[in-house]
């Protein structure tokens, strides 16, 4: 649709143009802040910063659709331009991996997933315990070693691989956390598609939940209440009897924009700024503290 036929539609011309209906709902109370003589000089350069960002989330989409925050580490679940539901998320960390900002199609929930450990958390964060603590590390939380990443890669016995080579970046295998128990994916995850492999998933660490700043991750994004994230896009609870990597195509793909806002709107005309824990901000925050 265009943003003449949006605004013929709406029931007040004169409400579009000043809510500036054709951008994301977060655009008008930002670019009316700059006028705004409450905030500072530097707090609008931040606002401004912050339009930028907003400017790649799209006007509300018809249907279901997810947005991340991965400054505030929220999520919000939307039908057209209603809240259905929010929640806490965990994000990628600035030591870790930064949750980068991105759009996307969610096609399908994984249930019943195994955790795929990218090579280097093997490297840096598995084989250190395994030299440290044996082998049994590995059967005490759940992995198994397969050889390689494709697809009829055999089971390795971890006893015959070389630890400190994989620990030294000499060698690469393929570790995977079976599915249940304390796997790090939880009971189901969701993907979509994207060159950084970010994608949503269940956590059995709830207690990350609590902290003020959840930037803990190493990039994917895990959810405060991933059963009702199911219920939501599949209809359904997440089942109990799921067969390994159950990959279940959803009815319709729902778009997910991730996104990083240190300048947010809270109603009311008011700007909340947050902590800018990936340093997106660094330039404009450093120049005001001199």
């Amino acid at each position: 649709r265009t943003a003449l036929e949006a605004a013929a539609d709406a029931p007040s011309l004169e409400d579009y143009v000043d809510a500036m209906g054709w951008m994301n709902p977060f655009y008008a109370p930002l670019r009316k802040a700059l006028d705004d003589p409450r905030y500072s000089a530097t707090e609008k350069q931040v606002i401004t910063a912050n339009l930028e960002r907003v400017r790649a989330i799209p006007a509300i989409p018809e249907g279901k659709h997810i947005l991340v925050d991965a400054a505030g580490a929220r999520l919000w679940m939307y039908d057209g331009d209603k809240v259905v539901d929010t929640m806490k998320v965990v994000v990628g960390s600035q030591k870790l991996g930064e949750t980068p900002m991105m759009a996307g199609w969610i096609r399908w929930a994984i249930e019943n997933p195994y955790w795929e450990v990218p090579n280097d958390i093997t490297q840096k964060e598995l084989a250190p315990h395994v030299l440290k603590g044996g082998v049994g590390y590995l059967k005490a939380h759940g992995y198994e070693v397969l050889a390689d990443w494709s697809s009829d890669s055999p089971v390795l016995d971890p006893k015959a691989v070389d630890w400190q080579a994989v620990h030294d970046g000499q060698r690469q295998v393929h570790v995977r956390q079976l599915p249940g128990g304390e796997n790090f994916m939880g009971k189901v995850k969701f993907e979509f598609p994207n060159p950084q492999g970010i994608y949503l998933h269940d956590t059995p660490a709830k207690h990350l939940m609590k902290e003020d700043a959840r930037q803990l991750s190493h990039g994917c994004i895990r959810m405060e209440d991933a059963a009702k994230m199911h219920r939501w896009l599949m209809g359904r609870p997440i089942p109990t009897d799921a067969a390994p990597e159950e990959k279940v195509p959803l009815d319709k793909p729902v778009p997910i924009y991730v996104t990083y806002l240190t300048a947010f709107p809270a109603g009311a005309g008011e700007i909340v700024f947050r902590d800018d824990p990936y340093g997106r901000d660094g330039d404009i925050r450093l120049a005001a503290a001199d």
